[in-house]
């Protein structure tokens, strides 16, 4: 065989697989790509091409231990649990600006002390402070707070452990 008819022969099989390799890749159906988590911290993807990417960790919140006082209002009792009192029915809003009606069963009143927003586990569950009070101090260690609450959760005064969740 002539030395040109060898070179021709290598460029069209060279011209042939290379039409062949990018007919497979432009046909090659996409893999569905899910996400998988793995356990060193990085998502991927798989596919024919891998696409790595590191995730934010995931933040942990910080905790601080605590000691609470419990106590408990209801503002349409009047008195001490309402500023503001029109026609048998509290009009106060929290300190937050919320409707009291709106704190039911998810809000407490903290002392100066712990920021509005505060979120604190307390017996199992967590409690947003939204609200002062006067009589809602520091007292030594102890934070009291006022559940926002139709019944009384505790008795009056009890000290609990407590965790400030930030």
């Amino acid at each position: 065989m002539k030395t040109t008819t060898i070179i021709r022969n290598i460029f069209i099989t060279t011209m042939l697989l290379t039409c062949l390799v990018g007919y497979d890749i432009a046909h090659t159906p996409k893999v569905n790509a899910e996400p998988l988590k793995s356990d060193i911290g990085v998502t991927h993807i798989t596919s024919s091409k891998v696409t790595v990417w590191v995730t934010p960790p995931t933040k942990k919140p910080v905790t601080q231990d605590i000691v609470v006082k419990v106590s408990h209002y209801w503002p349409d009792l009047g008195g001490v649990n309402c500023l503001t009192f029109k026609n048998g029915h509290c009009v106060s809003r929290m300190a937050n600006g919320q409707e009291w009606e709106e704190g039911i069963d998810n809000a407490i009143a903290c002392p100066k002390e712990l920021k509005l927003g505060t979120k604190i586990k307390v017996l199992g569950k967590v409690w947003t402070c939204k609200d002062r009070g006067s009589k809602i101090t520091k007292d030594g260690d102890a934070y009291w707070i006022d559940m926002l609450t139709r019944q009384t959760v505790i008795a009056y005064g009890t000290e609990v452990p407590a965790t400030i969740i930030k």
